[in-house]
């Protein structure tokens, strides 16, 4: 695939992602502090939200191709190693796996935000992940399906902690073409940004383990349901702040990997 093209997937996934992360950091802040909504928030509320802006149908229109485009780069980067990773490392495998899993779960999501732009709306009364569940656990195979989702949500969610800590994040960037002040804004964003969803990870991991423990679907949850979690516990409020600032943050460093993302 020519450079230029990698690039401009690459520039327009994260585009997206700034938007959707920002956004959804500040319903999460907004619902933390009160003022904004009393429904916790979910992906497809952050959809919703563009599309009932001025303008909104063009705008969800641009974030989808923008996400569309970065399924497209996690694929390229699965398929055709476009960050030159060693194929007899087994670290580097593992990774285009999770550049694999990142495609699928942001396909996903573009498919989501495909539906809110075309006026559908999910029924019944569970949750999507909860929908799923249910789904899988008909089969025979579906209850170790849905632990295997699990332990390997929650083993992502390791991954993001282990970014927040050693900021090893940054050997995506081209730092030759960064300044100082903007390398350390990178380093304070992600740092905020991954510890958040290294958050929101553990909790959704282990909503599905302990589903497929219990067989039990409803026992299922994504990220609304994380964050229904943290509003529940004591000083749940400043934990939901904390998480909204941290997808804000993350939404910020996602701008800056647009620009800066080494291709």
């Amino acid at each position: 695939m020519p450079d230029h093209l990698r690039a401009a997937l690459a520039f327009g996934g994260y585009a997206a992602k700034t938007v959707v992360y920002c956004l959804l950091g500040l319903l999460i802040i907004g619902t933390a502090i009160g003022t904004f909504q009393a429904k916790t928030p979910s992906q497809k509320s952050v959809f919703v939200s563009i599309v009932q802006q001025p303008f909104g149908q063009i705008l969800l229109g641009a974030v989808i191709i923008g996400m569309a485009c970065y399924v497209l780069w996690r694929l390229t980067q699965a398929f055709f190693n476009a960050d030159n990773l060693d194929s007899h490392s087994a670290k580097d495998i593992v990774m285009r796996i999770f550049y694999f899993v990142s495609a699928v779960i942001y396909g996903f999501g573009t498919y989501l935000a495909i539906k809110v732009f075309q006026g559908v709306r999910s029924s019944g009364s569970g949750s999507n992940s909860q929908q799923m569940s249910s789904n899988l656990m008909q089969e025979t195979w579906g209850v170790w399906v849905v632990g295997i989702c699990g332990a390997l949500i929650i083993a992502f969610s390791f991954i993001q902690f282990k970014h927040a800590i050693k900021a090893d994040f940054m050997d995506k960037f081209d730092r030759y073409a960064m300044s100082y002040r903007v390398d350390v804004i990178a380093r304070l964003v992600g740092r905020c940004g991954f510890f958040a969803r290294g958050i929101v990870y553990v909790l959704v991991g282990s909503f599905f383990t302990h589903a497929a423990l219990t067989i039990d679907p409803q026992q299922a949850g994504g990220l609304q349901e994380a964050l229904q979690t943290i509003m529940q516990q004591t000083y749940g409020q400043y934990g939901l702040a904390v998480v909204g600032a941290g997808f804000f943050t993350f939404g910020l460093f996602c701008a800056l990997e647009s620009w800066y993302h080494r291709t």
